[in-house]
């Protein structure tokens, strides 16, 4: 039986900490107390890059911290950081090369970044050059990240509040799409990110079934972001987090049975690749009463989708 996925743990995104190293190290202490085998180190709440540049003395102190627990890293990017952002085109893959040195330096051998995404009447217009000059980029990106001893993990795209207003998309909303533009890139240094929850809300926004969706994408999957949601479209007015729970919208990042994913179905479709790593997304509420049986519920994942390969 080949073991599909090998560590499960958490995010650190719904941690806050923002540059607080100190934090950071007790909340990696509490993971390991919890029997977590990994966390996924969020780029931009570390305070180490500045201007797409590593800050030596913080990245000294933040490998002092890291080194001090026995977890396995991952490394989530800018959420920012757009590859079809031709008009930026520049400080975007300065932005994703400095991502991806700073995840060499922790020791993170996966590195979480969004795919593309323009206006609605460009992609219209110029879809095929856009997925054309993306796969370049990426590809490029993927040779560095290959020298560095990292992967690129390429996730499918939540519906944000851009996309419900209309004025961005993403072909990366449609897993198989996204599994089509990984395997046209075709590189070792490439897999993709299956994010549960996203695939939930593409798939009720784009009337796919999600199940279908996932398994074709599962043969490109490296890496899994893991929560629930009902998938329902975040198309009324909120202001409050707690309302997105309420009414059950958007990227809820909720533990299992909060939402509407049935997880065991999910598991038995996956045939995924080795060595594959699941972060749970849970918000901070949520982490504060529900971590021990998500990750219990994450790790009973894991075991059936590795029964299954």
């Amino acid at each position: 039986m080949l073991e599909r996925i090998t560590h499960t743990g958490f995010s650190a995104a719904q941690f806050g900490m923002h540059g607080d190293l100190a934090a950071l190290d007790r909340r990696l202490g509490e993971l390991v107390d919890l029997g977590a085998e990994i966390c996924e180190l969020n780029a931009v709440r570390l305070d180490a890059v500045s201007g797409c540049r590593l800050m030596p003395q913080r990245i000294s102190e933040l490998k002092t911290v890291l080194a001090r627990h026995v977890l396995r890293y991952t490394l989530h990017g800018p959420i920012a950081v757009n590859l079809m952002d031709e008009p930026h085109l520049d400080l975007q893959v300065r932005a994703a090369e400095a991502t991806l040195e700073l995840a060499s330096e922790c020791e993170a051998n996966i590195v979480v970044l969004h795919p593309g995404r323009v206006p609605p009447a460009l992609w219209v217009d110029q879809s095929r050059g856009l997925l054309a000059r993306e796969r370049e980029t990426v590809s490029k990106l993927a040779d560095r990240a290959q020298a560095l001893g990292v992967k690129i993990a390429y996730e499918n795209m939540s519906p944000n509040r851009r996309i419900i207003a209309g004025t961005e998309t993403s072909y990366a909303l449609d897993l198989v799409a996204l599994a089509d533009q990984v395997s046209a890139i075709s590189h070792p240094a490439l897999v993709a990110c299956l994010d549960v929850s996203h695939a939930q809300q593409g798939a009720l926004l784009q009337g796919f079934d999600m199940y279908e969706q996932a398994e074709q994408l599962a043969p490109h999957v490296g890496h899994i972001h893991f929560s629930d949601s009902t998938g329902v479209p975040s198309t009324i007015q909120w202001d409050d987090e707690g309302e997105r729970l309420f009414f059950g919208i958007g990227d809820m990042h909720a533990p299992p049975g909060f939402g509407a994913i049935d997880f065991d179905r999910l598991a038995k479709l996956l045939r995924i690749q080795e060595s594959t790593a699941i972060a749970i997304e849970l918000r901070a509420n949520h982490y504060g009463h529900s971590r021990e049986q998500t990750l219990a519920a994450a790790k009973a994942f894991a075991e059936t989708v590795n029964a299954l390969n």
